[in-house]
């Protein structure tokens, strides 16, 4: 994917590249039931925003987890359409998952997020190692 942004990022680039992209995921979500299309095109330029604050501060795991929705998104969208690439994306999803797992361990919800993604992938042993990670993680009361 071609790069935007110079080696030399800012926090400032990051946060306006994480900034544009939730506002994109707004706007998604807003039309998704009305014009799917939209929406889809809409996931895909949030990713791309993502992927660009991602590249801006690989360290932070928020860009790296919404890449991670952003694919999920579009797993979503090549699924309802039938595509053989569904289960590829939502592998790819899964991945950014785990890196950025990887960049937060503590975080159960990510963890059962890569569960999901691999589930939908078809990867199943792998669905289940991360679904007993995210179980270990969460709270165990499930009372507020």
């Amino acid at each position: 994917m071609p790069q935007d942004n110079t080696p030399d990022s800012t926090p400032q680039d990051y946060a306006a590249h994480l900034q544009a992209g939730n506002a994109l995921v707004a706007q998604a979500q807003a039309v998704a039931t009305s014009d799917f299309n939209q929406a889809r095109a809409l996931w895909q330029a949030a990713g791309r925003q993502f992927y660009l604050a991602h590249q801006a501060d690989m360290e932070q795991p928020e860009a790296a987890f919404r890449l991670a929705q952003a694919w999920m998104a579009e797993a979503h969208a090549l699924q309802k359409e039938d595509s053989p690439n569904a289960a590829v994306m939502w592998a790819n999803a899964a991945a950014q998952c785990e890196l950025a797992f990887d960049l937060q361990p503590e975080d159960g919800r990510v963890a059962m997020t890569a569960a999901s993604c691999h589930l939908f992938a078809g990867q199943h042993d792998a669905a289940k190692a991360w679904q007993q990670i995210g179980q270990h993680l969460l709270p165990q009361d499930g009372q507020g």
